[in-house]
């Protein structure tokens, strides 16, 4: 039986001032975190490896796009990649591991287009959970893959850390999903999230020789040889274009000039990488569209888009991620600041007892509960103290009111976006605090409660998201010749999301999985 966590600071500059010498000393007992039950098995075959051919039967193909269930459906796969995908055949002349799915409803991968691998969802850092931290990145990687997630975009990370957890997946080694990256956020010194190399301990400008920092803050001499430095052989460039802080008892943040930023996107078009870009604010928005950016990240919360703006996004096919989730887990109003009240919406009240459902359940299959235990104690400060005297106590943790409008403005701006035909991705910004990795579901069900059908969000969390991860061609249907990522389930997701939480088997690239 699962174990829950009892149930008793943001300090991403405080987390990043120790995460490195936390990760040295990972490092150094990674082969002792081994004993640790895996959250996420290879199913083994008949003859203790792949055969050749697998043929799977009995499913019923669910195709999000159109919204339509087909029973008696098969997919033939050779060699990680699907052969033959359409009603049911028998095969009668090939030799072939035979696999009844007995029903099962059949999808896609999904896939996560904006989380962070290598950060531990915690609030902040102590010596005390350094052991906790190391198995939490692991962690990290099994939870996506045993939630149904065969792809995710890492959008910054302790770049040297994240190339050795994806070679262990690649290895086998430790069970995952593959990885988009950028390496670290390519960012102006000051700006979000407001970290630089003069916040980290020398202690953490050691330990950083071995796992890197999540961010680059650029400050000054040759733009092109840090850009080159840090996003070279990357998927593609992530930067940030919001100038409001949401870090709470600060009010603003250093941004890139123009000068700049036309540099980046000149390099970025040289090398062929999409660039994508932070931007929760209307500020930023604009200014991105100023660019040919490719993907707009938590758009868009402090204030209604006009038109003009719309056409523009439409026009040029700048996809987003929205990160709805932040609307659930964010939006406390019992902490020290009086909340406005304009921000108290109904949307906002109603999403208070889901998340606390949602807290009160959280088990050590979740998270480690040294973890959650952080994250809880930082709630209480912020129950305890004012943002400002959060801030002032070094305790930066994030603004809830940065996030109420996400349920209200956020919630008409993404319909008119979705409307208007912008491309809608689906992510979770798993890896920053209180928001743990394997929990897209909750982020698609966010999204139904702000209009979306399951039918839309399930096309957002499969082909959409290989769109705008640029793997299109390789994911996000059962098509012929593209990988064989697929997850099965007994009932029927278009009806209800539910389904997701209750996979009954987790394909990969051809090898099979299950939860344990």
């Amino acid at each position: 039986m699962t174990k829950a966590i009892p149930q008793s600071s943001l300090s991403r500059r405080d987390f990043l001032k120790h995460s490195s010498a936390a990760a040295l000393a990972g490092t150094a007992v990674a082969t002792g975190c081994s004993g640790r039950a895996p959250v996420v098995t290879p199913v083994i075959t008949e003859a203790s490896q792949q055969p050749p051919l697998l043929l799977y039967t009995n499913a019923q193909h669910v195709n999000p796009e159109k919204g339509t269930v087909t029973p008696g459906w098969t997919l033939l796969v050779a060699g990680g990649r699907i052969i033959y995908s359409g009603p049911d055949k028998p095969f009668p002349d090939i030799q072939a591991q035979r696999i009844d799915l007995n029903g099962h409803y059949i999808l896609p991968g999904l896939m996560d287009a904006h989380c962070h691998m290598t950060l531990p969802s915690a609030s902040s850092f102590s010596t005390g959970i350094t052991l906790a931290t190391w198995r939490q990145l692991r962690k990290n990687f099994e939870n996506q893959l045993a939630s149904g997630v065969t792809h995710v975009r890492d959008m910054g990370a302790m770049a040297p850390l994240l190339h050795t957890l994806m070679g262990e997946v690649k290895k086998g080694e430790l069970a995952g999903p593959d990885v988009i990256f950028c390496n670290a956020i390519f960012n102006v010194d000051g700006g979000h999230p407001e970290l630089s190399p003069s916040d980290i301990s020398w202690i953490a400008g050691l330990g950083s020789l071995f796992t890197g920092a999540p961010t680059v803050a650029f400050e000054k001499g040759d733009l092109a040889s840090a850009f080159k430095a840090n996003c070279q052989g990357t998927h593609f460039v992530k930067i940030t274009m919001d100038d409001t802080s949401l870090i709470a008892g600060k009010p603003s943040i250093n941004r890139y000039s123009d000068e700049q930023m036309a540099t980046i996107f000149r390099l970025a078009e040289a090398s062929g990488q999409p660039v994508a870009a932070h931007a929760m604010r209307r500020f930023g928005v604009k200014r991105a569209l100023e660019y040919p950016v490719h993907s707009l990240e938590h758009t868009v919360s402090d204030g209604p888009l006009d038109e003009a703006i719309l056409r523009k996004m439409a026009d040029k096919r700048v996809s987003v991620v929205p990160t709805t989730i932040f609307g659930n887990l964010y939006t406390f109003t019992d902490h020290a600041d009086p909340t406005p009240e304009h921000l108290v919406s109904e949307a906002a009240l109603s999403e208070a007892p889901i998340r606390e459902a949602y807290l009160a359940s959280i088990s050590e299959e979740d998270v480690e509960p040294a973890i959650h235990q952080n994250n809880l104690a930082m709630l209480e400060k912020m129950r305890r103290y004012t943002s400002a005297e959060l801030y002032k106590r070094g305790d930066y943790t994030f603004n809830p009111h940065q996030y109420f409008p996400i349920l209200t403005h956020g919630r008409a701006n993404l319909m008119r976006m979705k409307d208007a035909g912008v491309r809608i991705g689906c992510g979770t910004d798993a890896g920053v605090p209180l928001n743990y990795h394997g929990t897209l579901v909750r982020e698609m069900q966010c999204m139904t409660r702000l209009g979306f059908t399951n039918a839309e969000v399930l096309t957002c969390a499969t082909l959409n998201n290989a769109h705008i991860m640029g793997i299109e061609d390789d994911a996000g249907t059962l098509d012929e010749g593209k990988r064989a990522d697929f997850i099965t389930m007994v009932d029927n997701p278009l009806e209800n999301l539910d389904a997701l939480n209750h996979l009954s088997l987790i394909v990969k690239n051809g090898q099979g999985y299950k939860k344990t």
